[in-house]
């Protein structure tokens, strides 16, 4: 239901804004400082780099779970006392120190230049156990423990899988993190890191948060289904990010900026040819997609359509935030977070009391458009590196034509049952899209790109033939 649904995003964005805090940066520090070392030669320093991080992620954790749960009644009141949200936000709180140790965990496989194992559980496994759990506790509990015990269940999996894993890909003693020291270093580059990823959470489920504030929980719980479809292409985003990332940590610590040119023109033109038919689906028919979770968020199609071209444009700069951070402008990424936040929400605070659920829309738009824009020119500036490249006409071509073409039917399937008109328009979207890409002909490097995609990784080779 929209209210249940309403405090689960509010609970949900107030976990995750903790977590940010918990993992103080670690997870980035961590993946960047493992994959500039050799695994035979510097074992002993990676050992001890994870261990450290593991145990500053497990002890700072625990703190901020304890104070989220002892100020969660001060939290309730903030967003009109619902019982229920309290007890969900304090079982939420016991899953953040397993939750902060599953996701430092597994960016310290991706140091490795391993992947999958950070894919397999944290897009694959916890997703599903979530699911399970929660259908499992409404069939047979209640309906207020299927947004409850979900959580739980799923954070301990999570965090008992991924440590093993580590274990296993690292080497590391488990028994040794209580002895582990405290590495400096790391903690010096992960902290404001910490503050980036702060700002971004909060500039992430800002809208949530306000309108709960200003609203209810009902409005948010319309708002947050249009959300996490245009989210979409943002999970698009981070999947491609979790390979570039490292590697550009590497090329930049050998300094071969020929190789960051590449790679960053590479990524960008990547997300763009794979933004694009998905935005062009969602923007083209909202109200299908939005009848997909019943017919009382029909009246979120509106918001979908700007959340999707917000996403779109975060998603197609979205190689200029890690290609900064992963130089060592950790500070600059800083403040261009801050700007973006204070932007956000000073958007928020003006258009939610005036125009509702529509004004934390444009606020997001608005906010990530300008951060998006920033970032490019920054790269662009500082590091010399340029996202355009001479092949970018190829996914925009294959775009317009697409465009065309699911337009042309839109008055034929609309009739039709969502699922039907749905699955309809992306065949036709996918095959009109793929058609005129292959007819255009893709580049050789584009051709390695996907075959490293497919394999989980990117070797450095292929990128500087």
């Amino acid at each position: 239901g929209v209210e249940y649904l309403g405090i689960y995003s509010l609970a949900n964005a107030i976990m995750l804004i903790s977590e940010v805090i918990a993992k103080m940066g670690l997870e980035t520090g961590v993946m960047r400082f493992v994959s500039q070392l050799d695994p035979q030669i510097d074992k002993t320093k990676i050992h001890r780099m994870i261990q450290s991080s593991l145990k500053m992620t497990g002890i700072f954790s625990i703190g901020v779970a304890i104070l989220l749960a002892g100020f969660s009644g001060l939290i309730v009141r903030f967003f009109g006392g619902v019982p229920l949200l309290q007890t969900v936000i304090i079982v939420f709180a016991m899953t953040i120190p397993f939750n902060s140790i599953t996701l430092v965990s597994a960016y310290a496989t991706q140091g490795f230049k391993l992947l999958k194992y950070k894919v397999m559980t944290t897009q694959l496994l916890n997703p599903t156990v979530l699911l399970v759990s929660m259908m499992m506790s409404y069939w047979f509990i209640s309906s207020e423990s299927s947004i409850i015990i979900p959580m739980v269940v799923t954070g301990i999996t999570g965090c008992f899988v991924i440590v093993i894993i580590l274990k296993n890909i690292s080497g590391i003693h488990l028994q040794n993190l209580i002895s582990a020291p405290f590495d400096t270093n790391l903690l010096n580059f992960s902290i404001p890191l910490m503050f980036v990823s702060i700002l971004q959470t909060f500039m992430h489920w800002m809208d949530i948060l306000m309108l709960g504030y200003f609203t209810d929980a009902t409005v948010v719980g319309l708002y947050h289904p249009a959300a996490r479809t245009a989210g979409l292409l943002q999970a698009l985003l981070l999947s491609f990010i979790s390979i570039y990332a490292p590697m550009m940590s590497q090329f930049h610590a050998i300094s071969d900026f020929k190789a960051m040119s590449r790679l960053y023109k590479l990524v960008s033109r990547w997300l763009i040819t794979f933004s694009i038919p998905i935005m062009l689906i969602i923007i083209m028919y909202p109200v299908k997609v939005m009848l997909l979770f019943g017919p009382n968020y029909m009246d979120s199609a509106s918001v979908l359509v700007l959340l999707t071209i917000a996403t779109f444009v975060q998603t197609i700069f979205g190689a200029a935030g890690p290609a900064l951070s992963m130089s060592g402008y950790t500070r600059l990424v800083f403040w261009n977070s801050l700007g973006a936040f204070i932007l956000n929400l000073v958007l928020n605070i003006i258009f939610i009391p005036k125009f509702g659920i529509m004004g934390a829309t444009w606020a997001t738009l608005i906010s990530m458009t300008a951060i998006g824009f920033t970032r490019i020119i920054q790269v662009r500036f500082i590091l010399k590196l340029s996202f355009l490249s001479s092949h970018l006409y190829k996914p925009i071509l294959a775009g317009m034509v697409t465009w065309i073409g699911i337009k042309s039917i839109h008055s034929v399937v609309m009739g039709f049952h969502t699922v039907v008109t749905l699955s309809i328009v992306f065949f036709c979207s996918i095959m009109t899209y793929g058609f005129v890409l292959w007819v255009l002909k893709l580049e050789p490097e584009d051709k390695d790109f996907w075959s490293g995609i497919v394999m989980l990784k990117v070797k450095k080779k292929d990128l500087k033939n």
